[in-house]
């Protein structure tokens, strides 16, 4: 009888103890709901709204970039219009100079200027990342005819922008992002729109590249791999030619130091990764002599072939994701 009401008090017991402590203490009990959280993270997809805003603030430094080419040309159109008007030159020219480059100027007017590396800021940068984007030549060196024309397009682009991130905003706040980089990336949209509407083309390629540097902040808790890290060197690349470009070259040697930093980071899940991480490393050092010169030419060069090595990364982790 003593052993029966033992026993049926150690159930009890037993029974109590599972009660409090949710089942946690025994194998395979919980689990169910464990793995469905780990799973739902797994699943997690990068919403498209991300990447249509990446593409589009690629979109709105392209055409900025090229604002003082087009003004250059501009202004060369001008002086041979003038020049024919007063009897110089003797008739219109066949404009053959300016179908090479893409359109623009005067109507016409032959134009020799081409688009080439000393002629943009980061014009060597952006034609690798557009044609990984799936741009084609024909339209990464094409010269809108005007400036006017330039900021008509730039305001259309920002304005999907902000469409763009009404639709996203409620899916990062459902993540564990810092509310301080949601309120900067907000900022910054803000300062680029600005910028735009007071035609402001510097400070419209600077508040650019800070919007896709957030970008890649707020992917992170989407992304089950490097890509997100590696869209932040990609900011730090576009950072050091701008902070270059504006005499600031503290800052730049500031960002070739971060990239310098994670470079394993982003090539630690690639096949043959020391082979990766050296080529990168390479173009690294030959970017920090071109800096250490303080050359914008070679500078603007060496950070294109950063780039050229961040996009084949970003292609290899695409890649290896979907296969």
């Amino acid at each position: 009888m003593f052993f029966n009401n033992k026993k049926t008090i150690l159930i009890i017991i037993l029974f109590l103890v599972i009660s409090i402590a949710g089942c946690g203490g025994f194998p395979g009990c919980g689990t169910t709901e464990k793995n469905s959280d780990k799973n739902a993270q797994e699943n997690k997809e990068m919403p498209e709204e991300i990447m249509d805003m990446e593409v589009s603030v690629l979109k709105i430094m392209h055409q900025a970039d090229l604002i003082p080419l087009v003004e250059l040309m501009s202004r060369q159109s001008g002086r041979e219009a003038g020049g024919q008007e007063s009897g110089e030159g003797g008739g219109q020219g066949s404009g053959g100079g300016e179908q090479e480059a893409g359109g623009g100027g005067g109507q016409g007017q032959k134009q020799d200027i081409k688009l080439t590396f000393e002629k943009t800021i980061l014009g060597e940068v952006l034609k690798r990342e557009m044609k990984a984007e799936g741009s084609n030549n024909e339209e990464i060196n094409k010269i809108p005819g005007n400036t006017e024309e330039i900021w008509n397009n730039i305001k259309t682009t920002v304005t999907g922008l902000h469409d763009q991130w009404n639709k996203l905003e409620p899916l990062v706040m459902q993540e564990n992002i810092p509310s301080d980089t949601v309120n900067s990336l907000e900022e910054a949209l803000e300062s680029l729109t600005l910028a735009i509407t007071e035609h402001n083309y510097f400070d419209t390629l600077s508040f650019a590249n800070e919007l896709t540097g957030y970008l890649s902040k707020i992917s992170a808790p989407f992304a089950q791999n490097a890509i997100p890290a590696v869209n932040e060197q990609r900011y730090h690349v576009r950072n050091i030619l701008l902070s270059a470009a504006n005499n600031n070259f503290e800052e730049a040697r500031g960002s070739l130091n971060y990239i310098m930093e994670h470079s394993q980071a982003v090539t630690s899940s690639l096949k043959e990764r020391e082979k990766k991480l050296d080529s990168l490393n390479m173009s690294i050092d030959n970017l920090r002599g071109a800096l250490d010169e303080e050359n914008l030419g070679l500078i603007n060069i060496k950070a294109a072939i950063v780039m050229d090595e961040l996009v084949k990364i970003k292609d290899e982790i695409k890649n290896s994701a979907q296969g």
